[in-house]
């Protein structure tokens, strides 16, 4: 076995996420990976034992990589690994950690280019077996979290009838109506299950009008860290969402997923996990949130996704028959 490893990625939660199952198969050569990254998604690969310590993004001395005088630090951290992944579209970056420190270092995109209909993470583990980090491309196993994280009954208590309802994404263009998630909200509770609203902490204005139109006592939550958001997914058995990080994290977790694509791609981004479910109607357009073409003035590829299709989708993976949905 190898062994350390040093993962950079300066990336959104999506991005990252994304890419957790290329870290599990990285876990079977290398005795030990450590990440820097943002502060809020090192803190959960850590908790997910998925890397075993990281540095934030953040932090000045990563900063100071980019001066004319880079904090001795982050030449010690580099000199500390045996070999580092960069997943960066910079050269210029690579060159400079080069230059820092004599190591192996592996520069990958962290996406495909957007004009191929290529899976990320498929992207992603091509070019970490090509450069001999990992024997092949094949994606792990989908039980990984169930075996890595025992539940806690006792202070995450579990409820097979709560469903979590994520109405925002990191980019509106991505976001199916708000009335087709009260829509859907109101069809669960009528069936006796528990749906929950949650939001990020920028999506106050949008919480407001769930808030507003919801019936009262409805449960709406502004979850201000991964952490939080942790926490709920353990109590639920379900997760519905646009595509957004938070989605990808929901799957990764092994909870039945239903995840609602309109502009972007699930062949290129449909989350990794037990039991996920990706829908995008066929129409005559093809994906182009990542392409720059923004010029639809009707977004067929979410109104042709109605609250039946994303319910009905969401029984099947959770293995109920249709019939207990009351049409």
């Amino acid at each position: 076995m190898r062994e350390k490893l040093l993962i950079i990625h300066q990336g959104a939660i999506g991005d990252i996420v994304s890419i957790f199952p290329a870290i599990i198969r990285l876990k079977e050569k290398f005795r030990r990976i450590d990440a820097i990254c943002k502060k809020s998604i090192g803190e959960l690969a850590s908790s997910l034992k998925l890397t075993d310590k990281f540095y934030p993004v953040e932090a000045a001395f990563f900063s100071s990589v980019f001066s004319d005088k880079a904090d001795p630090r982050i030449a010690d951290i580099f000199r500390s690994y045996d070999e580092i992944v960069l997943f960066s579209y910079s050269q210029e970056l690579e060159s400079i950690i080069s230059g820092m420190v004599n190591r192996k270092i592996y520069r990958i995109h962290p996406r495909p280019d957007a004009s191929l209909e290529i899976h990320t993470l498929n992207h992603v583990l091509y070019h970490l077996a090509e450069n001999g980090l990992i024997p092949d491309a094949k994606w792990p196993e989908t039980d990984y979290f169930a075996r890595l994280s025992e539940q806690n009954e006792a202070t995450n208590p579990y409820d097979r009838l709560k469903i979590l309802i994520h109405p925002g994404s990191g980019s509106t263009r991505k976001n199916w109506p708000v009335s087709n998630f009260m829509e859907t909200f109101e069809k669960f509770r009528t069936a006796g299950m528990n749906p929950e609203i949650i939001f990020g902490p920028a999506e106050k204005n949008l919480s407001e009008i769930f808030v507003r139109y919801l019936p009262a006592g409805s449960k709406i939550h502004i979850l201000t860290d991964l952490s939080d958001f942790m926490t709920m997914l353990k109590q639920s058995d379900g997760f519905i969402g646009n595509d957004s990080g938070i989605s990808h994290l929901a799957a990764f977790t092994g909870i039945p997923t239903v995840v609602i694509f309109g502009p972007s791609s699930p062949t290129r981004w449909k989350p990794f996990g037990r039991a996920v479910e990706s829908i995008r109607p066929e129409t005559d357009c093809k994906p182009c949130f990542e392409t720059g073409e923004t010029d639809c003035k009707e977004m067929k590829c979410l109104e042709g996704i109605t609250p039946e299709m994303v319910i009905n989708a969401f029984l099947k993976i959770k293995g109920l028959s249709e019939n207990r949905y009351p049409g």
